[in-house]
């Protein structure tokens, strides 16, 4: 007895519809989603150089505001890339589902 295939393992390549143009980095979900990761990191920006800007004896505010700077932008790109490269792999994903007739 030979067993039917469950479904194939090759990706199958994606069917372009008519009329569909492919926008790449300027994706309208893309833009839109990066213009909020910049208002996270401004307003983040704001609350840091607000609250949490402090003297120390080792540490000046000049430099405890550089150090805050630095850390808020570093958390708020890599949080920006990450959610980049999620949405992307949703643009166009790898493997497409094979559907199989119910036995």
């Amino acid at each position: 007895l030979r067993s039917k295939p469950l479904g194939r393992i090759l990706p199958r390549p994606p069917i372009a519809a008519a009329g569909m143009v492919c926008n790449g980095f300027m994706a309208p979900g893309l833009v839109k989603g990066s213009i909020c990761w910049l208002l996270v990191g401004l307003v983040a920006t704001a609350v840091q150089s607000m609250y949490f800007v402090k003297e120390t004896p080792k540490i000046t505010m000049q430099e405890s505001r550089q150090l805050g700077r630095v850390v808020v932008w570093t958390s708020t790109i890599c949080m920006w890339m990450f959610w980049a490269f999620v949405y992307m792999h949703q643009m166009v994903p790898l493997i497409y589902p094979v559907h199989t007739p119910a036995l």
